[in-house]
């Protein structure tokens, strides 16, 4: 398992609570999302609002995605609190899940507790809350 969290991205005119993968390995200056294409269809996204752009992937790959130029709102869904935070979107074809990168998950203040097992918490929760990761959402 890995760590996945709900969370809502507000796009200009519509918004969509789905999950999102913690990935610690994508590194990013500036919080970013990768998101399938189906996802961008939802939010009304279009090609005319983003340009083409090629980025590094794991294990040296590269790979090309339409980054969209107006950054949006990414809420984290809790309980008890909302994090909400501006971030980039990147639209990535043959993605099938939204991928979170790691100034985004600093931003939001999350701590993964343990990768494997899927626990995560807050920052201020450290020592007092585990959170459990929630099921993966696909977009195809």
């Amino acid at each position: 398992m890995a760590v996945r969290v709900r969370i809502r991205i507000k796009g200009k005119t519509k918004e969509v609570l789905t999950s999102a993968l913690i990935n610690s390995g994508f590194e990013a200056e500036e919080p970013q999302l990768v998101i399938p294409l189906s996802l961008a269809e939802a939010l009304e996204m279009t090609s005319t609002e983003a340009s083409i752009e090629d980025f590094s992937t794991a294990g040296g790959g590269r790979a090309s995605g339409y980054r969209v130029e107006n950054p949006v709102d990414v809420e984290l869904i809790l309980d008890d609190e909302i994090p909400k935070v501006s971030a980039c979107i990147t639209i990535l074809p043959g993605e099938t899940e939204v991928i979170m990168s790691d100034r985004l998950t600093s931003e939001l203040g999350i701590t993964v507790l343990d990768p494997w097992k899927g626990y995560w918490c807050l920052r201020d929760e450290l020592g007092t809350k585990r959170r459990p990761s929630i099921q993966p959402e696909e977009w195809k």
